[in-house]
């Protein structure tokens, strides 16, 4: 299977909700969007210390994790409205580093309900359920 990309919008999920309430104009909700690689490896999504910062997005704590390269620390944020092919949910980003592509892991492929088509090399609604974005409960 080769590289899969897609294009994701993330925003920061305070300025979502206060442009709902009406607090702030829509135009003042701060977003990057970025071509990530689909990472079924990674857990988070991962964006980079620049994409963070225009973000604006809180930090909530450094964790320990494994990479090919050893085990290493990692920042989390918290906040961030995270859209894809149409769905969107909110969840922490991790903070990569400066010389690694945005990457989106498997907990927002879970959270909006995609598979890979590896045939196609596209992230598709699971068949399983139709198209339908459905969540399992367990």
């Amino acid at each position: 299977m080769g590289r899969i990309v897609e294009h994701i919008k993330v925003q920061n999920y305070v300025d979502v909700a206060k442009a709902l309430e009406e607090i702030i104009p829509e135009s003042e909700i701060r977003a990057v969007e970025v071509d990530a690689i689909i990472d079924t490896g990674a857990t988070f999504v991962c964006l980079s210390r620049k994409d963070i910062e225009t973000l604006g997005l809180n930090f909530h704590k450094s964790v320990y994790i494994g990479t090919a390269n050893g085990k290493t620390s990692r920042r989390i944020f918290r906040g961030a409205n995270i859209e894809l092919n149409e769905r969107s949910f909110v969840m922490d980003i991790m903070e990569n580093d400066d010389d690694t592509p945005a990457l989106v892991g498997y907990l927002l492929l879970e959270a909006l309900d995609f598979i890979i088509d590896p045939k196609i090399q596209k992230v598709i609604p699971n068949p399983a359920h139709e198209g339908k974005w459905m969540a399992d409960l367990y």
